[in-house]
């Protein structure tokens, strides 16, 4: 039997889908991304925190987003953020404290 959705719970429905969706990006994305390259989470969570630590939140969730949008690649950070100096030199920064 079809039971008939109200207006109201339709829209409340999109609209708590479309805010999940829109979650700003974090260190459980970095730490994710870098597991499925690196493969450590110890190191990879060191990594996270040290980026976190380093960057801005704007420039933190950028990284974040970029690196699970990313996971895929080879590449651990995306060109667009590479030519970015300062995240650049912070992504090193955390990649030699963590990973050497």
């Amino acid at each position: 039997m079809k039971r008939p959705v109200s207006l109201l719970a339709s829209l409340t429905m999109a609209l708590g889908v479309a805010a999940c969706g829109a979650a700003a990006a974090g260190k459980p994305e970095v730490a994710g991304a870098c597991t499925t390259k690196m493969g450590s989470e110890t190191k990879c969570a060191c990594f996270a925190d040290a980026l976190e630590k380093n960057l801005t939140p704007e420039e933190f969730s950028e990284v974040a987003t970029a690196m699970e949008a990313n996971k895929l690649s080879s590449a651990m950070l995306p060109n667009n953020l590479t030519a970015k100096e300062k995240i650049s030199e912070i992504f090193t920064q955390a990649t030699m404290s963590c990973f050497v």
